[in-house]
């Protein structure tokens, strides 16, 4: 009766209110560890439910249990898949397993991320939709990612990982096999850890590359791999084999990796996010989120705190969404008054002019640069900010929904965003 009961409890959760939105407890978001239902007679199992459950269990299971069903889906789409090789498609496998692995360990998983909204000062909902989006709650090996090599649940590369590790106790450091040599952050980049990798992928065997764990990195050499380092003295070339074997023994911690992420987020939102926007969609002293939780709300912050979500955004597609934003609203951050989340995805999505003959989308700033992205990262960026708030909402209307017309792809601007302005229309 769960969400019945906040419904009701709160009837001013209809959208728009973002200061109480229908987000879920924090606790409501992870698996609860119910009994899965039989499934196996199910035929559809992303739409129907077992006939011998009530009308009351199927309405528990589809809201308040929502994360237990998800989970429990995964578990029998793989449960079939093992038995008929074939019967999904591969991208239909890899998020049953990721939804699988994510439904594991969730106490740990909770306390890290309260701990690390805590820790950062930021509402606990933004990191728990953020991290739920890059890799459902899932401790990921190394992937690929684009040549950026992302690992745990965070999705980290090694140079955020070494940002973060740098910020523990020497001796915590040194526990983990980072190196003592003074090696900088900016002399680890991303590609150092591909010669590993396609080394590790000939231990795979029968598993996908999705599934590579840290045990398939064990016993690589300097020699096996230094040849895709940058140049550099015997002495940086060794404390980069050093730092990279550390990452790819430790980067599926997660408590590191939630913990690491949320240092990232507080260093974008500090240093591009406007004033305005921070100043903005807070609770006024005495006043908090209402709505009784077994996690008690920590933050100051509205749950989804558009300032937060901008530097979301900044993360997956980079600083310039500030500028972005700046060109649709035709003003500076100290104009916009009020700014919601549903704003900043509209801004994503429709900031920017297209420019003939290509697949760009160009906008200027206040600070009187023009910059120019792929449309399918302005594209990319809005979808994944509305899915970051999706992650934690209630069952029911999504508070958010992506805006792309078409399905995102590479190659071509549809042709409804080649038409458009790219500024906020009168």
């Amino acid at each position: 009766m769960k969400t019945i009961f906040c419904i009701a409890l709160f009837p001013f959760l209809a959208f728009g209110q973002w200061s109480h939105p229908a987000v879920r407890c924090i606790e409501d978001v992870f698996r609860q560890g119910l009994v899965c239902p039989d499934l196996s007679r199910v035929v559809n199992l992303y739409s129907e439910m077992p006939v011998e459950l009530t009308n009351e269990e199927q309405r528990r299971w589809q809201n308040e249990w929502a994360p237990d069903l998800k989970f429990c889906r995964a578990q029998e789409l793989l449960r079939r898949e093992n038995e008929q090789p074939g019967r999904y498609t591969p991208v239909q496998v890899q998020v049953a397993w990721m939804t699988m692995d994510g439904g594991f360990a969730v106490a740990e998983k909770r306390t890290a991320l309260l701990a690390a909204a805590r820790q950062y000062d930021m509402p606990a909902h933004v990191l728990l939709g953020a991290i739920t989006q890059e890799s459902l709650l899932a401790n990921l090996g190394i992937a690929p990612d684009g040549g950026n090599y992302s690992c745990g649940m965070g999705q980290l590369n090694i140079g955020e990982w070494c940002q973060g590790i740098m910020t523990l106790p020497a001796s915590e450091r040194t526990s983990m096999g980072w190196p003592t040599y003074q090696v900088s952050c900016g002399a680890l980049p991303s590609s150092l850890i591909a010669p590993f990798y396609e080394i590790a992928e000939t231990r795979l065997g029968q598993r996908p590359s999705y599934r590579i764990m840290a045990g398939d990195f064990s016993g690589i050499t300097q020699a096996q791999v230094e040849h895709g380092f940058p140049a550099g003295s015997p002495a940086l070339q060794a404390a980069r084999y050093q730092a990279a074997t550390s990452f790819l023994l430790h980067c599926q911690n997660a408590m590191r990796s939630i913990s690491f992420k949320a240092r990232n987020l507080r260093i974008l939102y500090d240093n591009y996010v406007p004033a305005p926007l921070k100043t903005a969609e807070q609770y006024p002293a005495g006043q908090t989120f209402p709505r009784t939780c077994a996690t008690p709300y920590i933050s100051k912050a509205w749950p989804l705190h558009t300032g937060w979500l901008m530097a979301v955004a900044m993360y997956n597609a980079g600083p310039s969404m500030r500028q972005l934003v700046e060109h649709y609203r035709k003003g500076p951050a100290s104009t916009w008054g009020t700014f919601t989340p549903r704003d900043l995805v509209e801004a994503l999505h429709w900031g920017g002019k297209f420019r003939e003959g290509t697949t760009r989308i160009y906008y200027t700033g206040q600070d009187g640069t023009t910059r120019s992205q792929n449309w399918y990262k302005s594209c990319v960026v809005q979808r994944h900010v509305a899915r970051v708030v999706q992650h934690v909402s209630l069952g029911g209307t999504p508070l958010l929904t992506s805006m792309e017309q078409v399905p995102c792809a590479t190659g071509e601007v549809p042709a409804y965003r080649r038409t458009s302005s790219g500024v906020k229309g009168p």
